[in-house]
């Protein structure tokens, strides 16, 4: 489906508005217009949960400028609609109030006039002016060493990334990490929703997502209890098995 999204002969329209949220995600950032409102919140917010990015969400992120799209996927970081433009998952930004009378002109208008008649000019994104830190300290591939990096600068948001990514399970902190380099190095979007599939096969056999699913959807305790516990104990044959072959 986010294949056929992608590539889909007529315009595309994905309207932002609100939660938008992992299959929201896939569901809109693929379109071919894609409008956000005062009122989105986007995110890929699987290592929450144990999980990695899918949905394309790791061909979307891979491609943001920087190193920004790095930070939001293993921090799980929430966007504004502006800071969603700033990383190419939104074009244009559309106040909620406009949001019927832009709908309603789709049907008598093109969709090009439609946007230039509604769409209107953003906020500054707080994260692009971020990007300095974000970028020096996330230029590397391994999670370890960004904590360490994001430890050294003294800047409150480099701090306060951290302690979010230190709360994410750490398996899946490692293999998000792997998979937005490898789909950075893919051609297409179908290649690296192939690679998200073999990656999301693994994860459901891993004991973090159960574990994810269970203190924030189940018992709602807010306490996930990773295995292992820290980037430290994460090996290496552990992060590779999520790229496996499935066979045929």
């Amino acid at each position: 489906l986010n294949a056929v999204i992608a590539t889909f002969p007529k315009p595309y329209v994905a309207i932002m508005d609100g939660i938008v949220m992992g299959g929201g995600v896939g569901l809109s950032a693929h379109g071919s217009v894609r409008l956000v409102t005062e009122r989105s919140m986007v995110a890929m917010p699987e290592t929450g949960i144990g999980f990695i990015p899918d949905v394309g969400g790791t061909y979307l992120l891979s491609r943001a400028p920087g190193e920004l799209g790095t930070h939001a996927a293993l921090t799980a970081l929430r966007m504004s609609g502006a800071d969603a433009i700033a990383c190419g998952l939104a074009d244009h930004y559309l106040p909620s109030d406009l949001i019927d009378d832009f709908v309603s002109a789709l049907s008598t208008q093109s969709v090009d006039d439609a946007v230039r008649e509604f769409s209107r000019q953003p906020t500054e994104s707080e994260l692009l002016a971020q990007r300095g830190w974000i970028d020096a300290a996330y230029a590397v591939d391994d999670p370890r060493e960004i904590v360490q990096r994001l430890e050294a600068c003294a800047l409150p948001g480099a701090r306060d990334a951290r302690q979010q990514l230190l709360a994410k399970s750490p398996t899946a902190v490692a293999a998000t990490l792997r998979s937005l380099r490898r789909a950075a190095e893919l051609r297409t979007l179908e290649e690296v929703l192939n690679q998200e599939y073999r990656v999301s096969s693994a994860a459901l056999r891993s004991h973090d997502l159960r574990e994810g699913f269970r203190a924030q959807v189940i018992d709602k305790d807010r306490t996930p209890r990773w295995s292992p516990t820290s980037l430290d104990e994460v090996k290496e044959e552990a992060v590779a098995a999520f790229f496996a072959p499935l066979g045929a």
